[in-house]
């Protein structure tokens, strides 16, 4: 579960709350509701790759199973979408 704090102690106690988001990701809540989050650089640069490489074997699978249906016959050739329905 991640830290929270509110914006008036990122307002009093900011490098206490930057520290704190060195270990793990710090939820800001405004009016008892979550509102932003703040991480380390690193943890975002991690997760920015996650999801980059997430996409990318996406595409891959996506690419994969094109080739093995058009190997198999099974594309078909439409000239809109009504004829797919």
């Amino acid at each position: 579960m991640p830290q929270t704090v509110s914006t008036k102690d990122i307002q009093r106690h900011y490098r206490d709350v930057f520290d704190q988001a060195q270990h793990g990701p710090v939820v800001v809540m405004t009016n008892n509701k979550p509102d932003v989050v703040i991480m380390s650089l690193a943890r975002a640069e991690d997760l920015f790759q996650k999801a980059k490489q997430t996409e990318l074997d996406k595409i891959l699978k996506a690419i994969t199973l094109y080739n093995r249906d058009k190997k198999a016959g099974k594309l078909i050739h439409a000239s809109s979408l009504q004829e797919f329905i």
